[in-house]
């Protein structure tokens, strides 16, 4: 048996990079069903066809929105029955190169919006589903190791 089998997993920011790698891990050891949660249309819906549409759909989700976490979560739950594995992984670095002196406070909330908040509204709506359902299932959040040290000219990163 494999690891995942029949199990159920969101992945935000599964267009690309980590969320991409881990979607296709999820659909190889026997993941029933992979949500792709993005804000990149062409690229989540090409790796979810890749994996194969049997398995994978593509559901376009900012988590910068809670109502849209809201409907993703709630949206996977009415299609497969239940949410075992949430992977909340959407993130972004800002392109701006800012000391604190020179901290661009709309850039930074943006950042927070994404990687903290869009965080904890996926952590929230998930754990609702599991605990509504008696899931005893596994929630991840992605983190940078940027966090445990100082990093030059990305002070709203590593705040």
């Amino acid at each position: 048996k494999k690891k995942l089998e029949g199990k159920v997993a969101i992945i935000t920011g599964g267009a690309s990079g980590i969320g991409e790698t881990t979607a296709r891990h999820f659909a190889n050891h026997g993941a029933r069903a992979v949500v792709i949660a993005d804000i990149q249309d062409d690229k989540g819906q090409l790796v979810a066809a890749s994996i194969g549409a049997h398995r994978c759909t593509y559901i376009r989700c900012d988590v910068t929105d809670e109502h849209q976490v809201k409907s993703l979560v709630d949206s996977t739950v009415r299609s497969y029955g239940g949410l075992d594995i949430m992977f909340s992984n959407a993130g972004i670095l800002n392109a701006l190169d800012q000391s604190i002196l020179d901290l661009d406070f709309s850039a930074f909330d943006r950042l927070f919006a994404i990687n903290v908040r869009g965080m904890a509204a996926c952590v929230k709506h998930a754990a609702l589903v599991m605990v509504e359902g008696g899931v005893r299932g596994s929630i991840v959040c992605t983190a940078s190791v940027a966090a445990t040290m100082a990093t030059p000219n990305h002070a709203d990163y590593i705040m």
